[in-house]
């Protein structure tokens, strides 16, 4: 972690966080608002750690730090990640650093009630409790009356940061209490920079995968984990170079075999129905804007296909692999799904663009 210079791309929001570090003031509440993977939580647990340094003193400090680690006594914007109250946050393990997340899509009415019950009591030994309470749009109803009681009568010594996608995707009570730090979406070239000098990517692939994430850190750097690019490059050879000039049987056979093998790795089935969808976005995309493509490292291909092919029958691959998508996250059985969805993808192929009796 350590401090905030680690976070990405987020100039404003560190700038203001660092501002209330170095005034002294905290405020009771905080919203940090963006969409996921662009660093709010990450900076909660940055600005914790900052009002916890040890290396740090506040206006009228309510109490002294007796193990401070540190002799020299300044206020500075970002915390030193190395005395103990900072080690301790690092770790996970303070005990005046409260994270509270969704249990199963919903943050619950038991979970804040547990959690008004600890705010009761004062803070164990930090100089502000921090209370984290991540996806806050996700709050249920109940949920949501018993917080802002909390944030109404906000416990002494306590500052709550709360996440969010969007504002308006919390109840305006909720977030008329709270300071809003809006997160931006990672640039292009930020997001670049980290793959190819942090994960060793290449540059070419970055940038793709720069593309692919849209702004979010987290999903970059998922892609990279999950082999996108390798997966990318089998799901279009069997879907195109290994099926195209098949006889209508065959290529049957082919994207059956493949539905099968795609409804075995279910970890993958998201991505690789993504990476169907792009591709065919691409070949309807390439003859109007060749520069808005998706998968630029392959732009030849995508001419010479995008050439031979309908774009009547590119919307029907492309309707067919979208409402796949719709009915397997709607929990349909994804083998069927699957096998529905490659029927409707053998009814043309790029070499003829003509339908196939099947």
């Amino acid at each position: 972690m350590p401090g905030f210079e680690s976070i990405v791309d987020q100039e404003k929001p560190v700038r203001l966080l660092s501002n209330i570090i170095q005034k002294g003031k905290i405020p009771h509440a905080l919203l940090f608002t963006g969409i996921e993977g662009v660093g709010k939580r990450k900076a909660a647990n940055i600005f914790a750690m900052a009002c916890n340094c040890l290396a740090a003193t506040f206006p009228n400090q309510l109490f002294s730090d007796q193990s401070n680690d540190h002799a020299e006594k300044e206020r500075p914007s970002s915390p030193c990640g190395v005395c103990k109250s900072c080690r301790k946050i690092i770790s996970g393990n303070h005990p005046d650093v409260i994270s509270i997340q969704p249990e199963k899509a919903h943050i619950r009415i038991g979970q804040i009630r547990d959690l008004c019950r600890m705010l009761v009591m004062k803070p164990y030994e930090a100089r502000y409790r921090m209370v984290i309470i991540s996806d806050a749009h996700t709050l249920n109803p109940e949920a949501g009356n018993a917080m802002l009681k909390a944030l109404e009568e906000p416990p002494d010594r306590t500052v709550l940061v709360l996440t969010a996608h969007h504002l308006h995707d919390l109840l305006p009570t909720i977030a008329s209490r709270c300071q809003h730090i809006r997160f931006n979406p990672i640039s292009h070239d930020a997001l670049t920079d980290v793959l190819v000098t942090k994960e060793g990517v290449p540059a070419q692939e970055a940038d793709l995968l720069a593309t692919l994430a849209k702004g979010s850190l987290t999903r970059a750097l998922s892609l990279v984990a999950s082999g996108w690019i390798e997966q990318r490059e089998w799901i279009l050879r069997l879907i195109g170079k290994e099926s195209l000039g098949q006889s209508p049987i065959d290529r049957v056979t082919t994207l059956l075999a493949f539905s099968e093998k795609l409804a075995q790795e279910k970890d993958r089935l998201e991505n690789a129905l993504e990476i169907l969808k792009i591709w065919f976005r691409d070949l309807m995309v390439y003859p109007l804007s060749p520069d808005r493509v998706v998968n630029k490292d392959l732009s030849q291909t995508l001419k010479q296909l995008s050439e031979k092919t309908k774009t009547d029958d590119l919307i029907l691959a492309y309707d067919a692999i979208q409402l796949a998508q719709k009915k397997i996250s709607g929990n349909a059985n994804p083998r069927l799904t699957l096998d529905v969805m490659m029927m409707k993808l053998t009814e043309f192929n790029h070499e003829k663009s003509r339908r196939h009796p099947i």
